[in-house]
């Protein structure tokens, strides 16, 4: 545009000066002339100059686009050096990780873990089945280490994985889980096999240092005394779909060889014991969810003759954990109802019980909790007994809890199943305190 502006100018100025030129002197032909030729002349400047221009423009937009091009192939190879370093980087890596004979053999070691478990109680009892340790009681009115557990854990390959967890008691050393799990199968399942706490209502598969209270339950006790439900044999975890509009539905099955529990108790070791769960669970927000389980077991009871019992329970587990606040708030509430029945030779003998349990987490230190339970005896159901419990947990770490507890116990039943014997009721102080060594800490199972 200023191209033609700047011509057109000179083209007028021209014009103009020829022009005044004509009118002070008189025309002639050789005036005439020599215009034309001036306008022929001015004629191919203008095309000369237009080719210059046109030529400079082409010029100055091919540098340009040579530079981009420069810049873009610039750029490009800086991120190809990028890459470059990165895959070196990687591969240095990988050499690292394979070159050390060490460091195989540590990958290839199991996750060991060294657990205590200590208390000192004060019962206002001095019943000697209630102050000494035995299938309904821990033990009162001394100090107490409960257990020293090791656990060992490891993947074993890509599809199995092991864990072993070893009691050692005063009285004993036993083994209170061993097993193999492979993973992912086929329908979705997953299959145990060896020593294990079955699955079956919501607190059967902790140990006892990992309770929500120091002790299990009086619904569970009198049923399956202290050591839980559960023996050696296969069990099978199959992933349902999901079922009652729940987020995952699940259903366990296994059959066991049950330890003794002794004459008091639902079953006894001779035979196998086969049990199911099925379980619904729900997300409710993003804070909290529940979960319902519907369980049964059955099995040879202690009675005389070829008699079974069986054993059925509903529990609910809610818990509600704020976002981004866990360290410091925290709700969890267990509850389960209990049904048995036991068949003698001369008569059926049905019972029920049931308890619930609270934590409630306060700050990033301590919890308050508290339980209530009812329990029928499996062979008489006119004997029961009330417990109530309130307890105090201090986590000094993740590693290290003490926790302070009282319970009341109010018995209407006999000992064992000596009429003569009637339980008292009683109040019991007990202080708990817990330590892990490694990283298998006070977690449920």
């Amino acid at each position: 545009m200023r191209k033609k502006i700047i011509i057109t100018c000179l083209f007028i100025f021209f014009i103009t000066q020829h022009l005044l030129t004509a009118q002070t002197n008189e025309p002639d032909k050789d005036s005439l002339g020599i215009v034309k030729n001036e306008l022929i002349r001015i004629d191919q400047e203008n095309r000369i100059l237009n080719s210059r221009i046109d030529s400079l423009i082409r010029s100055i937009n091919l540098e340009k686009s040579a530079l981009e091009e420069e810049n873009a192939l610039q750029k490009l190879l800086d991120e190809a050096e990028q890459l470059t370093m990165k895959e070196k980087e990687k591969e240095t890596s990988l050499a690292k990780k394979f070159i050390s004979g060490v460091r195989q053999q540590q990958g290839l070691n199991p996750n060991i873990s060294l657990g205590g478990d200590f208390f000192g109680a004060l019962s206002s009892s001095n019943n000697q089945y209630i102050t000494e340790p035995g299938p309904v009681s821990y033990g009162n009115d001394n100090f107490f280490l409960r257990e020293v557990e090791l656990a060992l854990e490891a993947p074993l390959d890509p599809f199995t994985r092991g864990k072993s967890f070893i009691s050692v008691s005063k009285e004993s050393i036993s083994i209170e889980e061993a097993y193999m799990e492979w993973l992912n199968l086929p329908l979705n399942m997953n299959l145990k096999i060896g020593i294990f706490y079955t699955e079956f209502g919501p607190l059967n598969r902790y140990h006892d240092h990992a309770l929500p209270q120091f002790d299990r339950p009086r619904a569970l006790v009198n049923l399956f005394s202290n050591k839980g439900l559960g023996g050696t044999g296969v069990a099978a975890s199959f992933m349902l779909p999901r079922l009652f509009f729940a987020d995952a539905t699940s259903l366990d099955l296994s059959v066991l060889d049950g330890t003794n529990t002794g004459e008091d108790f639902s079953f006894a070791d001779k035979g196998l014991l086969y049990t199911g769960q099925f379980k619904n669970y729900y997300d409710i927000t993003t804070n909290s969810y529940f979960e319902i389980r519907i369980s049964g077991v059955a099995g040879r009871n202690p009675s005389a003759g070829e008699n079974n019992s069986y054993v059925g329970s509903a529990g609910l587990t809610y818990k509600w954990v704020p976002a981004g606040r866990e360290k410091y708030r925290t709700f969890d509430w267990k509850t389960e109802l209990l049904y048995s029945q036991r068949i003698n030779d001369t008569a059926t003998v049905k019972s029920k019980g049931f308890y619930t349990s609270v934590q409630n987490k306060l700050s990033a230190r301590f919890w308050i909790g508290g339980r209530i339970g009812y329990s029928e005896l499996p062979y008489n159901r006119n004997k029961h007994e009330w417990d109530f419990t309130f307890n105090l947990d201090f986590w000094q770490s993740e590693f290290v809890f003490t926790r302070l507890q009282y319970q009341h116990n109010r018995r209407f039943t006999e000992t064992g199943t000596d009429p003569l014997m009637t339980m008292p009721h009683d109040h019991t102080f007990l202080i708990q305190v817990c330590w892990a060594m490694g990283p298998h800490k006070h977690e449920a199972y």
